[in-house]
């Protein structure tokens, strides 16, 4: 009888892992981890231990993250997914923390990596962070160029577009934007992937070719089917709409398509996606719309010189457009003298 509960709970769990995987999509980290924490059995579901994780790495929680990992690592030492959250967590947290612990925590996160490749060598998210510790991390704490050029040479016998985007990261950490949009122009895929074009949106950004770098995230949204790589590339279509003077347009779909997406959770940027906006319509003579979203802006605590005077300076704008018009009313409502 208790080993047919046990299966019945890890049924009904199983059932709700795509449930979970949206929570966690959309940025409802607290939703999330209060709805986990009722399974009782949540612990003994290597799923949900993975996105429990995500949830926690998400957070920047890392000193939680570990905790959890270690234990989960403990209980599903087969699982590639959990050694490769893992060590990632750990290499960060080794990037964080002080020196004499950076060292020891870098080595058990690239062996936990290591694991996870070894687990399943497709992973290649797994693969691509040991490639880019290799290429970015100093010998002394581990680190081998050679090792990372290797590595990516040995993807493109496996996976051309996979290979391509551990070249041009490695290219991008030894600061050689162009060399990696050269190389991205010379061999992108047709149909092109959403990640390879995020990539290259992102060089042209950092090269100030934003014309091109806004064609190139309208593209990876299309062709994304990650729900964060979609909306992320959203986000960056509003932003550039604005500081890049984009189709304002376009840029105002993809902002109301991704604050739609991440209404009432906890995404960091939903602040900047809503003042965005705002500028948008703003410059679009939507006065009122951009009214009523800085409005829901003022109490937002964003500890951001940038963004707290872009806030004041739209205020002030929309103020003083608001005064002019005051007066016509006024004007046009006033009752003839007879």
């Amino acid at each position: 009888m208790k080993a047919l509960l046990l299966f019945i709970a890890a049924t009904v769990s199983s059932a709700d892992i795509s449930h979970y995987e949206q929570l966690l999509a959309s940025a409802r980290y607290t939703e999330l981890e209060h709805q986990l924490i009722q399974q009782p059995d949540y612990k003994q579901q290597g799923e949900l231990l993975v996105i429990y994780a995500r949830a926690l790495i998400n957070q920047q929680r890392l000193e939680d993250a570990n905790t959890l990992l270690n234990y989960a690592i403990e209980q599903f030492p087969q699982n590639s997914e959990l050694n490769y959250l893992a060590g990632l967590s750990k290499i960060r947290l080794a990037s964080d923390g002080n020196v004499f612990a950076a060292k020891e925590r870098a080595a058990r996160g690239v062996a936990l990596l290591q694991k996870a490749v070894s687990l399943q060598p497709d992973h290649y998210a797994a693969r691509q962070a040991l490639i880019d510790f290799y290429s970015i991390a100093p010998a002394a704490a581990g680190g081998d160029k050679e090792l990372a050029n290797s590595m990516a040479a040995q993807l493109a016998e496996e996976n051309p577009a996979q290979a391509l985007l551990a070249r041009s990261r490695i290219l991008l950490n030894e600061k050689k934007p162009t060399e990696a949009l050269a190389l991205l122009n010379s061999m992108i895929p047709d149909p092109p992937n959403a990640r390879l074009l995020a990539r290259k949106a992102q060089i042209l950004n950092e090269l100030a070719l934003y014309d091109e770098a806004f064609v190139n995230y309208r593209q990876a949204a299309e062709h994304a089917t990650d729900l964060t790589d979609k909306y992320n590339a959203l986000y960056h279509i509003g932003r550039l709409a604005v500081t890049a003077d984009q189709d304002a347009m376009a840029g105002i779909t993809a902002l109301q398509q991704y604050l739609e997406f991440y209404r009432d959770s906890e995404n960091k940027t939903l602040p900047w996606a809503t003042l965005r906006l705002a500028q948008l319509m703003y410059r679009t003579g939507d006065t009122f719309e951009a009214s009523l979203l800085v409005a829901g802006l003022t109490n937002a605590q964003v500890e951001n010189e940038e963004f707290n005077l872009i806030l004041v300076s739209l205020l002030s704008a929309l103020k003083t457009k608001e005064a002019k018009a005051e007066p016509e009313h006024q004007t046009e409502d006033k009752p003839q003298q007879i």
